[in-house]
C-alpha cells in the first residue's frame, strides 16, 4: 500500500426547496477541491428526502474508504444524515457544511450552517468519530483542514491493515516496551505476530555463505568498516538481515521489532543492529522488543511516507536533548557513507556507528495512562551533529543533538520511556489529527 491515496466517499445533503442547481454546482465544486487534495473520491447522488438515504447507504457498501464525508449543501433534515452514516459506526467522518457565498455582489444562503448545528451536535451526542470543518471549496483554511484528516485517516485504515512481527518479547525487564495484545487490536487495529529469535537463528544457520556473497562485496565497497570487523563478522550479520527480510516478505508483515538482549547479543553473539540498519530503510524495524515503539514508527512512517528510525534519549538539557540508539540507524538517514565497526562491551557484533544527517524532526512516543487507555508524548526541533560522547566502553553511537521547539525540562517531565521515533519533517499537526481519530491523548512538549 506504498503511495496508497487517501479514500473517501462523499455524500451530499440537500433540501427539495432549494434549486438544484446550486445544488449541483457546489456539489462539484467540492468534489474539484477534493480531487485537488489528491483524495481519491467516490460520491452518491445528492440526499434530499429519506429514500435517497437509502439509495445512498446501498452505494456505500459496495466501496472501500478510510473516511465518509457528509457534505452540507443546505438546511436538510437531520434523519437523512443519520440513516447513512448509522451503516457505518466505525468510519471516520469529515462533517463539511458550506456557508454563504456571493452572487452578483449580494450575500446568499441555502441555509447550511443551521443544518451543521443540528448535525455536529447531534453527532456528539451519538458518540461519533467526526471532525468538523466549514467554508466554501475555494478557500484555503477547509482545503488545509481537510487534507490533514484525509492523511490521518488514511493512516487508521492502513494501522488496521498492518501487522508488526515480533521476535522475541521486552528486553531487560522494560515494562514500558511490553503492551496489550487484544486492546492493541481493538484500538488502533494493528495485529502482532509473535515469534520466537530462534527462526531467525535457525534460518541463519541453514543458510549458505555464497548466499550472501554480492552483499558481503557491496558493503565492504560501500561502508567504512573497522578494523576490529572480520569477513565472518560480516557473513553473520548479512545472514541476518536476509533472514530477516525474508520473514517480513513471508509473513507481510508491515514492521519488525525484534529482542536482542541476550540472546543474540550475548549468547548467539551476533546483534541485530547491522540487519536493521539496512532493513530500516525497507520498512519500520527497531530492537528491543518495544512494540509501542514500532507502532509510533509505522504511524510516522505512513504518515510521511517515508523512513522512521528510533533513538534513546541520552541527556536533557535547557533547549536540546541527545538521542541515539546503541547501534542502530536507518543506513538512509545516515550522513554520508554508513561507518560500522564491532564491538564486544555490553554487547557482541558488528554495530552502526554512523551519524544522523541534520535537519528538522519530529519524536514521538506512544504510551499507557493508568486506565490503560493510550496516549503520545510529542517533540519538535532541529536535529544537529551530535557533540563526541560515547557510552562507558562503547562504540560512539548513530545520534543527533536536537535544538528543541520547546522546553527541555517539559521534555524530560513527560518521558513516556526511553524510546522515541524519530521521523525527518514536522508532524505536529498530522499526529494531532491522528490522535483525534484514534482516542489517543496527545502531549506537546
Amino acid at each position: 500500500m506504498q503511495g496508497r491515496k487517501p479514500k473517501a466517499v462523499l455524500v451530499p445533503f440537500g433540501y427539495p426547496g432549494y434549486p438544484d442547481s446550486y445544488l449541483e454546482r457546489f456539489t462539484e465544486e467540492s468534489v474539484e477541491a477534493l480531487k485537488g487534495l489528491g483524495i481519491e473520491l467516490r460520491r452518491s447522488a445528492i440526499v434530499k428526502v429519506r429514500s435517497d438515504a437509502a439509495e445512498a447507504v446501498k452505494a456505500l457498501k459496495e466501496e472501500d474508504f478510510d473516511f465518509l464525508i457528509v457534505l452540507i449543501l443546505s438546511w436538510l433534515e437531520a434523519p437523512n444524515v443519520i440513516d447513512v452514516v448509522d451503516g457505518f459506526p466505525d468510519v471516520p467522518i469529515l462533517l463539511w457544511s458550506h456557508t454563504m457565498f456571493k452572487e452578483n455582489g449580494e450575500w446568499m444562503t441555502l441555509g447550511p450552517m443551521p443544518g451543521a448545528g443540528v448535525i455536529r451536535q447531534t453527532f456528539e451526542e451519538l458518540g461519533l468519530n467526526f471532525k468538523f470543518v466549514y467554508g466554501m471549496p475555494d478557500e484555503e483554511k477547509v482545503r488545509r483542514e481537510i487534507g490533514l484528516l484525509a492523511r490521518a485517516a488514511s493512516v487508521v485504515y492502513r494501522l488496521r491493515h498492518s501487522t508488526v512481527g515480533l521476535l522475541g518479547y521486552a528486553s531487560m525487564g522494560m515494562y514500558t516496551a511490553c503492551f496489550d495484545h487484544l486492546p492493541l487490536r481493538e484500538k488502533l487495529g494493528v495485529e502482532v505476530q509473535h515469534m520466537d529469535q530462534y527462526v531467525a537463528v535457525k534460518r541463519i544457520e541453514e543458510m549458505e555463505d555464497e548466499q550472501v556473497e554480492r552483499l558481503v562485496k557491496e558493503a565492504k565497497e560501500i561502508w567504512e568498516i573497522g578494523q576490529g570487523v572480520t569477513d565472518r563478522d560480516l557473513i553473520i550479520s548479512l545472514k541476518m538481515y536476509r533472514a530477516l527480510k525474508d520473514l517480513v516478505e513471508e509473513f507481510g508483515w508491515s514492521a519488525l521489532q525484534i529482542k536482542c538482549q541476550y540472546e543474540l547479543s550475548k549468547h548467539y553473539k551476533s546483534v541485530p543492529c547491522i540487519p536493521l540498519s539496512m532493513l530500516g530503510n525497507e520498512v519500520p524495524s527497531s530492537c528491543e522488543g518495544d512494540i509501542l515503539l514500532i507502532v509510533t514508527q509505522l504511524m510516522l512512517h505512513y504518515l510521511m511516507g517515508g523512513i522512521a528510525s528510533y533513538g534513546d534519549i541520552h541527556t536533557v538539557e535547557e533547549d536540546r536533548i541527545l538521542v541515539g540508539a546503541c547501534g542502530y540507524a536507518p543506513f538512509g538517514l545516515c550522513d554520508g557513507r554508513p561507518k560500522v565497526d564491532k564491538t564486544e562491551v555490553l554487547y557482541e557484533g558488528v554495530a552502526n556507528c554512523s551519524l544522523y544527517k541534520e535537519g528538522r524532526v519530529t519524536l514521538a512516543r506512544l504510551g499507557y495512562r493508568r486506565d490503560r487507555s493510550l496516549k503520545m508524548h510529542i517533540v519538535t526541533g532541529e536535529a544537529k551533529k551530535p557533540r563526541p560522547f560515547r557510552e562507558v566502553g562503547c562504540l560512539p553511537y548513530p545520534s543527533m543533538e536536537v535544538v528543541l521547539d520547546g522546553k527541555g525540562d517539559n521534555v524530560a517531565q513527560n518521558l513516556a520511556s526511553q524510546h522515541y521515533a524519530i521521523a525527518y519533517g514536522d508532524f505536529r499537526e498530522e499526529l494531532l489529527e491522528l490522535c483525534n481519530l484514534l482516542s489517543i491523548a496527545p502531549k506537546i512538549t
